[in-house]
């Protein structure tokens, strides 16, 4: 990377000699010049030339921090022009001030009469750089956006392809005829009330999955029917704690919410010594969190480990704020940070 950077200066070194040697033959027809005359030359261009090439630097810096192409295109130019004109101006003025009235010790009135067509001249190179650089910035963005927004896209058909699976897989229909089956045997009345619930759980998996976003409240619903299957398969060795208030104004991912309840479950021993709890609420920060007391199984079903690295990609991609998950004190916890439609991403 720093070999790179100073090849590149070399090769701006290097231009810079050959842009005053082309404007001097312009200008005056012949390379034939005192030597002084030349390293006068060279020294104005160099000045001139370099600055212009660390202007590209200045702009990423600049760029990274004030300009987004995509989503602000408008107020990006402006401040773009702003920038690169106010760069531009303390460069061109600095560089003739040095030469001509510091350097050649003149007049400002003479200064300005004889190298006013120079410096309106050096105003329209600027421009010229500027725009070539504002050009290439523009094109890597918008191609940048264009890929994300594609891999986006497949990471939420994955999602969506991955939950819709997670909740039909044979593990989770086999253990609910089984707790169905037993039912039969012991409550007919409770059976029913479980075929009923299963029923609307795969009502609701068909329902949410071709959707973009649901409502807290939907998906809050949606959790609680999930959270009575398990449990009576459980009993109280299970116990969930949703206090999450179904009246904020949120969106989330469909199934997003049960997908990490079901995470805990699968991955942590259960039993009536030692229960599972697990907790469903809202933060201060306007994000979901669903944290549980950690006691890992020491076998796991297979897991292809991508469901949260998708589910954290898309909620960044349509809130602009990553979902957080931490490991300590016992405890894993993760936070999804709450959907709202107006500032929601295209």
């Amino acid at each position: 990377m720093r070999k790179r950077v100073v090849i590149n200066w070399a090769i701006a070194f290097v231009i810079s000699i050959l842009i005053g040697l082309v404007t001097t033959v312009l200008m005056g027809g012949s390379l034939k010049m005192p030597f002084m005359q030349f390293v006068w030359n060279a020294g104005y261009s160099l000045s001139l030339g370099l600055p212009l090439f660390a202007n590209g630097y200045l702009f990423g810096w600049f760029e990274k921090r004030y300009i987004d192409w995509v989503n602000r295109p408008g107020t990006s130019v402006v401040r773009a022009l702003l920038m690169h004109f106010v760069y531009s101006s303390f460069v061109i003025w600095t560089v003739n001030w040095f030469w001509f009235i510091k350097v050649m010790d003149r007049e400002w009135a003479t200064f300005w009469q004889y190298n006013r067509g120079t410096i309106i001249s050096e105003y329209i190179i600027f421009v010229i750089v500027a725009s070539i650089i504002y050009a290439i910035s523009f094109f890597k963005a918008w191609r940048y956006a264009v890929r994300q927004q594609e891999e986006v896209k497949r990471e939420s058909l994955a999602l969506q392809y991955k939950v819709l699976q997670d909740q039909i897989n044979p593990h989770f229909l086999f253990n609910s005829l089984n707790v169905l089956g037993s039912l039969i045997d012991i409550d007919v009345e409770k059976a029913k009330q479980f075929t009923r619930e299963l029923s609307k759980f795969y009502r609701d998996v068909l329902q949410f999955k071709d959707l973009d976003i649901i409502s807290l409240k939907e998906e809050i619903d949606f959790v609680t029917k999930y959270i009575y299957l398990q449990q009576i398969r459980f009993g109280e060795a299970l116990q969930v704690d949703i206090i999450a208030n179904e009246k904020v104004e949120g969106k989330v991912i469909p199934l997003s919410v049960q997908a990490l309840v079901e995470n805990a479950i699968k991955h942590n021993e259960i039993s009536k010594a030692n229960p599972l709890k697990i907790v469903v609420a809202i933060s201060d920060d306007y994000e979901l969190v669903v944290e549980n007391n950690l006691q890992p199984k020491t076998q796991v079903e297979d897991s292809s480990k991508t469901g949260l690295k998708n589910l954290s990609g898309r909620y960044e991609y349509l809130t602009g704020k990553q979902m957080i998950v931490t490991k300590n004190g016992g405890y894993f916890r993760v936070s999804v940070p709450l959907i709202r439609v107006e500032g929601m991403r295209d």
